[in-house]
């Protein structure tokens, strides 16, 4: 039952956020449930998972969720729609990165990057649709790798461009059903997943943001709060960067 007395800009909403045992996406779980919202939680770090959602006071649900196992993605929507009966926020964040050229990537790795960030941010959308019986709103993790071609990202880019180009098309296509679609593209964030980088890119990375300093994830999680709530009731079908200025 909804507390009308709560105020908050989520309060009574239902989310899933992906990827969210660890990063960007425990960062996301947290702002989310501080917001007001019920947060499920899934990630395939189980250990992770669990203590990252036993640290949030019993608004946050974790299960195991293997992004790219359609069976995994049909548990977790049985489970909220059991508990919850609908589905009002989606965050697709899980993702991987792993710097590769052209030349030097694999078939392997090029399918395993697309099966995990842009597969798997597909089967998210279609699952989540027939949850969203009130409207909703899904935000997708892209990045500022999807906007411009860096040396070295060949298949990172690729799917990330893609992600990008889903949002837009559902964007369009689930507006009839208020639902809004939109991707939050992160600049360098100080996560693990930044370190990937060779090392002597490092500096040169830090040199190029405008505002001097690496993001942090609750940056991105302060934009995903943004696109989740009615603060952005008019906004779908868009890119928000949150880059430091890198891209300007």
């Amino acid at each position: 039952m909804v507390d009308s007395l709560d105020n908050r800009p989520l309060a009574g909403r239902v989310a899933l956020v992906t990827g969210a045992a660890r990063g960007i996406g425990a960062a996301i779980a947290a702002r989310l449930i501080a917001d007001g919202a019920l947060v499920y939680a899934g990630d395939v770090l189980e250990e992770e998972g669990r203590a990252m959602a036993a640290g949030l006071d019993g608004a946050c649900s974790f299960q195991r969720l293997d992004v790219t196992d359609e069976a995994e993605w049909a548990a977790m929507m049985e489970r909220i729609a059991r508990e919850t009966g609908r589905l009002d926020i989606l965050v697709n964040n899980a993702g991987i990165y792993g710097p590769a050229s052209l030349q030097d990537e694999s078939a392997a790795g090029f399918r395993r990057m697309f099966e995990i960030n842009q597969f798997a941010i597909f089967w998210g959308m279609k699952c989540a649709v027939p949850l969203m019986t009130l409207g909703g709103s899904i935000i997708n993790l892209s990045s500022i790798g999807g906007m411009v071609g860096y040396k070295g990202t060949f298949a990172y880019a690729g799917a990330k461009w893609a992600v990008r180009g889903m949002t837009r098309s559902a964007a369009r296509e689930l507006a009839p059903l208020k639902i809004r679609v939109n991707t939050v593209c992160p600049g360098v964030i100080d996560t693990p997943m930044f370190y990937e980088n060779d090392p002597a890119l490092l500096n040169q990375f830090l040199a190029s943001i405008p505002l001097g300093a690496l993001g942090k994830p609750n940056d991105i999680a302060s934009a995903v709060a943004f696109l989740a709530s009615d603060q952005s009731h008019y906004v779908t079908g868009t890119d928000l960067l949150v880059d430091g200025g890198m891209l300007a």
